[in-house]
């Protein structure tokens, strides 16, 4: 299909800069390179569309038109790469603070708050009836099976809402990657936000790739999104003199309504990655802050709620535990952790495209708006996290 051969070229060519971007950037810039291709090879700048015309213009495209639609892809890549972090941002619900878009952004909290609570309610009810329900009668297992059935699905569309009603979000993006901002590591009284940059730095390799792994999809969907909403202006812009044929916009705009729901569900990935980070590799974070190993978990949770302190500057006091000189210890805090990792780790100490700080990826976004209206009081039934209102951002 000369579809995927230009999409093959396209990558190709752009290895030169990188993997990150020729997947990130190049592929979905030359789908839409294509798309726009096709519009006006349609003829429907000037009149009714002809479809067969474009497609039989598209497959016998010269190596100069190859070429051309090549350059474009990479083009245009490279000027929507820099405000990929925006992109996100604005996904998450970050719309500034203007009236219009501080009226928008706090109906759609509210909303997401009451269909929180809706769910509780939901939950908390099909329970009750569980435990009261009579096993006797021929009703019993249809019963179960419903009661069963809303329970696991309101605690499933829960589980993608952040615990405190002061950390919802306007959208299912930014709700999803704020749970994970203030839930991850809050078992080891650790702030995600805080502890994950350092544990990057310090981290085996193959761990940080999975991070990056999954950071890549979750910008690879995003950007699918924001490609596909601007192919769906673009046919708008060409075809609205033509009657039904501007329905072919809608082509695109359910792809970007597809792709953002792909995109709520590779930020639960890349939170969920954080969530291992932290899990497996947060002793290492203490070694190299010559910090004392815990002994259990209440006094991690000590030492980790003094290092927040730290963290933010504060005068919070922390007792060290430095290595014995000439130790193994000492000598692996001076060369680095790539010194003491297994031989297959040690090739790929410098990993490229760490990824930005900060699960929302949002840059010192400060307190969320929410805050200024609703209570700072969680859902009955429902914890309220240890989670910083600032987001840092690399």
């Amino acid at each position: 299909m000369s579809n995927g051969g230009i999409v093959d070229i396209s990558t190709g060519a752009a290895q030169a800069v990188g993997r990150y971007f020729s997947v990130i950037s190049v592929i979905p810039s030359a789908l839409y390179v294509v798309f726009v291709y096709l519009l006006i090879a349609s003829g429907s700048w000037t009149h009714s569309p002809n479809w067969e015309r474009a497609f039989t213009s598209l497959e016998h495209i010269s190596i100069g038109g190859i070429g051309a639609l090549v350059f474009l892809s990479i083009g245009l890549g490279l000027v929507i790469h820099p405000i990929q972090f925006a992109l996100v941002q604005f996904l998450e619900g970050y719309w500034g603070t203007a009236r219009f878009a501080q009226f928008i952004r706090a109906q759609r909290i509210l909303r997401y708050q009451r269909l929180c609570e809706d769910l509780d309610k939901v939950k908390a009810e099909a329970i009750e009836t569980l435990h009261s329900l009579p096993e006797e009668g021929a009703d019993y297992p249809v019963h179960l099976a419903q009661l069963t059935s809303r329970r696991g699905e309101a605690a499933r569309i829960l589980d993608n809402f952040p615990r405190a009603d002061s950390n919802i979000m306007p959208t299912r993006l930014g709700n999803m990657l704020r749970r994970y901002e203030s839930q991850s590591g809050v078992q080891y009284g650790m702030d995600a936000l805080q502890a994950v940059p350092h544990l990057l730095l310090i981290a085996p390799p193959n761990h940080v790739e999975y991070v990056n792994d999954q950071r890549s999809q979750l910008d690879l969907t995003v950007r699918f999104t924001f490609i596909s909403l601007a192919a769906s202006a673009t046919a708008v812009f060409f075809m609205w003199p033509y009657g039904f044929w501007i329905l072919i916009a809608a082509i695109p705009y359910m792809l970007a309504y597809l792709t953002y729901r792909g995109a709520v569900v590779a930020a639960g990935h890349y939170g969920s990655s954080f969530d291992t980070l932290i899990n497996l590799d947060r002793f290492l974070l203490y070694e190299q802050l010559h910090l004392p190993l815990p002994v259990d978990t209440n006094a991690e949770r000590l030492t980790n709620e003094k290092m927040k302190g730290l963290f933010e500057y504060g005068p919070a006091n922390v007792e060290y535990k430095h290595p014995e000189p000439g130790s193994g210890a000492e000598a692996a805090t001076k060369l680095g952790p790539a010194s003491v990792m297994p031989q297959a780790w040690s090739a790929a100490t410098v990993i490229p495209g760490v990824p930005s700080l900060g699960l929302s990826i949002a840059a010192n976004a400060g307190p969320t708006p929410s805050s200024a209206i609703t209570s700072p009081t969680s859902r009955p039934g429902r914890s309220v996290p240890s989670a910083t209102s600032r987001i840092m951002a690399g």
